[in-house]
């Protein structure tokens, strides 16, 4: 990891930015990532865009930029625990903050993903392009050598099409790429350790592999991938059982 870490807090810090007086989207995003960029190198550096309280969290609810809350600690493994749709996919905000203490970096959407911005798109965190957690995702990328991506959603099994998909736990995949050794070994442990129905999309289950997912086109070339659902009777299980949800997350951080 480069040094620039040494300066950052070694708590999550919490930052509203309002970006709304930029009037074109692509030089808003190009604003965003280069004031966050500046504040992970020096903590110290306050834009009139930001508000600092401590302990930190980074949030906008501004529309156009698809809202966005992000936590960072110096400390962790080099990866992110993400919840994109936290209004919508129950328990899935609480299950990535529990994956975010083996990680460095926390991201969950602040407005529902079916809200439109000021031009007329839903903010769907797993579409959308120009959001805030895809610029600190690309701002992270060029302060690490390498990193990984645990996007957590939530599925409801009686609205799924194949027996494969119902009868599931877990659906994990790599987006649109094809599944490699590390996604079977998580779905492996899953499946020997926590006895959970853990399957690989497209080798095991035909749906919900989030092969339209924005990451697939925006994730940096040093990130690593992994769109991981969850049936709704699992996260009910993983809130209510610290130990399953602990033993979890060493699955999928393996």
């Amino acid at each position: 990891m480069m040094t620039l870490y040494n300066t950052l807090f070694p708590f999550v810090t919490l930052l509203a930015m309002s970006f709304s007086t930029y009037a074109k989207e692509a030089d808003n995003y190009a604003s965003l990532k280069k004031q966050l960029s500046t504040w992970l190198a020096s903590s110290n550096v306050v834009y009139a865009d930001f508000t600092i309280t401590q302990p930190v969290t980074i949030t906008t609810n501004d529309k156009l930029a698809a809202g966005g809350e992000v936590k960072f600690k110096a400390s962790g493994k080099q990866c992110v625990a993400y919840a994109p749709h936290r209004f919508y996919d129950i328990h899935t905000y609480r299950i990535a903050l529990a994956l975010f203490e083996h990680c460095q970096v926390f991201l969950a959407n602040t407005v529902h993903r079916n809200t439109l911005n000021l031009k007329g798109q839903k903010t769907d965190l797993g579409k959308y392009r120009y959001s805030t957690t895809n610029a600190f995702i690309d701002v992270y990328s060029q302060t690490v050598d390498t990193f990984t991506i645990y996007q957590i959603h939530g599925f409801d099994a009686a609205k799924r099409r194949t027996k494969e998909a119902l009868n599931a736990d877990v659906i994990i995949s790599r987006g649109n790429k094809y599944p490699n050794d590390k996604i079977k070994q998580m779905s492996q442990c899953l499946v020997q350790k926590l006895h959970l129905n853990s399957v690989i999309y497209p080798i095991e289950v035909k749906e919900l592999g989030g092969t339209k997912n924005i990451l697939n086109t925006v994730a940096p070339r040093n990130s690593h991938f992994f769109h991981i659902e969850l049936s709704n009777t699992l996260r009910a299980r993983l809130i209510k059982q610290p130990t399953l949800m602990s033993q979890f997350n060493t699955c999928i951080t393996l």
